[in-house]
């Protein structure tokens, strides 16, 4: 009976992924990503709330491999040390399917450092992390899906109300004969609330420029460290 629900768990789960549109209509320029440059987009989405609704799209070269790169990448709970804007990442429950160990499941926990006073920042996402496609997609965990896992026995800190949706994917494409990689970051953010111009440059903007930049350093300062003590 439990391999039959974690069965239908990980179809469940993978076909969420795929149903994400992950179709990034987007021209990079080939010699800024050559250079390392951070490329952003920035698509409208049609939105339910009043605070407006985008998907930001980042793209960059990073001088490592995939498997150097997706390493930093899903290690959630170390973005807090170093992700600017991220106070922290908490994963709450990670599930590995024993017959499908390229996949894994996490419950986090996160709080984003959004500059309006006195609203609570938290939110819970469920992530899918896929190693075998070098592919991430997560969405914000409503309410009652919240109440029905706490009942179960999952302790999940409901989000924000002022955050309607969160939603996205990243993922990894080989660069430069697969020694560099190509990082993707795809974040859909839904406001319940009208905001300044300045929270939404910041979300829209600053948070992924911050992240991607971030990441890029991170692996990069590692592979030179390894590199280093080799020599």
């Amino acid at each position: 009976m439990i391999k039959s629900i974690l069965c239908l768990i990980f179809s469940c789960l993978v076909s969420m992924a795929h149903a994400i549109d992950t179709d990034l209509n987007i021209e990079l320029d080939q010699q800024r990503l050559k250079n390392g440059e951070l490329q952003t987009f920035v698509e409208p989405l049609k939105s339910d709330g009043p605070g407006g609704k985008k998907r930001v799209v980042g793209v960059i070269m990073i001088e490592a491999t995939q498997e150097e790169v997706w390493t930093v990448i899903t290690d959630w709970d170390a973005y807090g040390e170093y992700v600017p804007g991220v106070k922290y990442y908490k994963t709450i429950k990670k599930t590995v399917f024993r017959k499908h160990p390229e996949y894994f499941q996490s419950f986090v926990e996160g709080y984003i450092q959004i500059p309006v006073p006195f609203i609570r920042k938290t939110y819970t996402l469920d992530a899918l992390f896929d190693q075998k496609n070098f592919f991430i997609r997560w969405e914000l965990v409503t309410y009652d899906r919240i109440q029905a896992l706490n009942k179960q026995g999952l302790s999940l800190t409901k989000s924000s109300s002022v955050v309607q949706n969160i939603a996205g994917f990243s993922y990894l494409k080989p660069f430069d004969n697969a020694t560099k990689t190509v990082l993707y970051y795809a974040p859909v953010v839904e406001i319940n609330i009208p905001v300044p111009q300045s929270v939404e440059r910041f979300l829209s903007g600053t948070i992924l420029s911050d992240f991607m930049e971030a990441i890029k350093n991170r692996v990069e300062n590692q592979k030179n460290d390894i590199s280093v003590k080799e020599d």
